[in-house]
């Protein structure tokens, strides 16, 4: 396939932007014949179809969708560039980060906090693992934090670097932590619980502690979303466990420590493209 000509990419990224040649066409100040051509230049340059006709309507096809991806990030870039070019050093360079839904949004915020001490805007999503590491590997994202390695990381081309491992509390109301501090944590037979579903890290390793203590808590939800849980938690109908990568954790709003899970240990990773030139803060983050 020959050189992608990116005059003709930007004629489809702005009909794909309007819903149609003829807005394309006002937009752009030219004729919709011209569009039209234009579009279907590109198309022969690629050998797919990017619009299907929907009776008076154009809609993407699987192939446009996939080309309209890529277009906004070629497109984005080129505005961000612009600035810079035009406003010097200080504008802010973006950094699209997934973070999966698991992680804690105060471990989230200790492990991002440095990169915003330096010229980056961060633009943050949430997600579940694959969900992330797909649009990783399509290069819609930088980088992952996330709660555990990937998979199948070598078939997406994509590296994991563990940057933290976090001891594991269980926090709690006073009122209910006054109830179950004596004999921890033996008392945790019949204590209610809060705990992240079993499709992650930390749930497995849980499970495993307490059947290794003989402890049968009474599960009282299992959230994907651990500010979901810590949510519930505050209501005092349950104790949720929680990683601590500081000496000097972050207050939780009222919600103190019943004790340490001894041996129970959180991983926080960063998931990367090796293949594509490493942003200066991916590379401050992995130093750190």
């Amino acid at each position: 396939m020959q050189a992608l000509n990116y005059k003709h990419l930007h004629y489809f990224w702005v009909v794909a932007k309007e819903g149609g040649i003829s807005a394309a066409a006002r937009k752009l100040g030219m004729t919709a014949q011209t569009i039209s051509g234009q579009v279907g230049l590109l198309e022969q340059e690629i050998g797919q179809t990017l619009f299907s006709q929907v009776g008076r309507k154009l809609e993407l096809t699987e192939a446009g969708r996939t080309m309209l991806n890529y277009a906004d990030r070629i497109f984005l870039l080129g505005e961000e560039l612009q600035q810079v070019m035009e406003r010097g050093s200080n504008v802010r360079s973006r950094l699209n980060i997934g973070i999966v839904d698991a992680i804690p949004k105060s471990i989230a915020q200790q492990l991002l906090m440095p990169l915003c001490q330096s010229t980056v805007k961060l633009v943050c999503v949430d997600g579940g693992l694959d969900e992330l590491c797909a649009k990783l590997a399509l290069h819609q994202l930088d980088l992952v934090l996330a709660d555990r390695t990937v998979a199948n990381a070598e078939s997406l081309r994509l590296q994991s670097h563990a940057l933290v491992y976090a001891p594991i509390m269980l926090l709690g109301t006073r009122d209910l932590v006054a109830q179950y501090q004596d004999e921890f944590p033996n008392n945790l037979n019949g204590a209610p619980l809060l705990l992240p579903t079993r499709n992650t890290a930390l749930r497995l390793q849980l499970d495993v502690w307490f059947a290794e203590h003989q402890i049968q808590p009474d599960i009282v939800g299992e959230f994907s979303d651990s500010a979901l849980m810590h949510t519930f938690a505050k209501t005092g109908i349950g104790f949720y466990p929680s990683p601590v990568i500081s000496s000097k954790p972050i207050p939780s709003n009222d919600l103190i420590s019943l004790g340490h899970l001894s041996g129970v240990v959180a991983q926080y990773h960063a998931i990367f493209s090796p293949k594509k030139i490493l942003h200066p803060a991916i590379a401050q983050l992995l130093d750190t």
